[in-house]
């Protein structure tokens, strides 16, 4: 899997850039890309609309364009098929997001759970997990929840 996502983000470096075995900036992107996928995916109702949703999020975050948020979506896809545990990408966040970019990724793990419609207690399971593997207060975890119900007004 790492051999994919390196060559993902090889493909789509700026000329002349350089990626080495060491350099995980990349690897955070997947690591959102993949938590993403996983609250997507926790209630077995894997949607159009969730997909469209993590697309957007990711296209915001990163500034990628179209062809490369897809194949980070299709790479994250496999990865959330394989994943045994949350802990190798939540360590990933712990070790490159500052706490208010953690809030923004809990705030962004709702926005996907509720584009459906309606929260699924699997999808609000999930959220809570990844909240306090990246040591997000109980507060910020809630606070998150509003802002992204709020924002499907």
């Amino acid at each position: 899997m790492r051999v994919m996502v390196t060559r993902f983000f090889e493909e789509f470096l700026m000329p002349g850039e350089v990626i080495s075995e060491t350099d995980e900036s990349h690897d955070v992107r997947f690591a959102t890309a993949t938590l993403l996928m996983e609250v997507s995916r926790s209630d077995n109702e894997y949607q159009e609309v969730e997909k469209e949703a993590i697309l957007k999020i990711l296209k915001q975050l990163f500034d990628f364009s179209e062809d490369e948020v897809t194949q980070l979506v299709e790479l994250a896809e496999d990865a959330a098929d394989e994943a045994h545990d949350l802990y190798s990408f939540t360590r990933l966040i712990n070790e490159h997001y500052e706490y208010p970019a953690k809030k923004q990724l809990i705030k962004n793990l709702w926005d996907v759970a509720f584009a459906d419609g309606r929260i699924d207690a699997f999808e609000e399971h999930v959220i809570r997990r990844i909240s306090g593997l990246v040591h997000l207060t109980h507060e910020d975890f809630v606070r998150a929840k509003i802002l992204a119900r709020e924002s499907l007004s």
